[in-house]
């Protein structure tokens, strides 16, 4: 069971035995990634991988905008990218927000 950042880490840190190498330090700087935060959605109880990101934005010299981002986790703690819909259709987790107080609050409702 994931509770914290730290569970999550332990296991998705690119070591041999881990189940992704999501928080290598080279993906960290390739996605503009700032900061990341374990959330649980008080209805469903799904915990999400919350992300503090500027992702390209600041790419062909943009200004950064830095926007919060969320992926479900797995209870083994894969993060989940997308997922199927009943009906059988891809779904991406696209969701961007502009500060935690609105992620905190979308996830009261999940």
């Amino acid at each position: 069971m994931i509770n914290t950042i730290q569970d999550l880490k332990r296991i998705n840190n690119g070591s041999t035995n881990a189940i992704s190498s999501y928080f290598t330090k080279e993906n960290k700087r390739f996605f503009n990634d700032i900061e990341y935060k374990v959330l649980k959605a008080k209805k469903s109880k799904t915990m999400y991988l919350v992300t503090l990101t500027a992702k390209f934005s600041d790419m062909f010299g943009g200004v950064k905008k830095y926007v919060y981002t969320i992926k479900p986790i797995t209870e083994t703690g894969s993060i989940l990218s997308f997922q199927f819909s009943n009906n059988g259709e891809l779904k991406t987790f696209d969701n961007e927000f502009t500060s935690l107080t609105d992620v905190k609050e979308y996830l009261k409702g999940v």
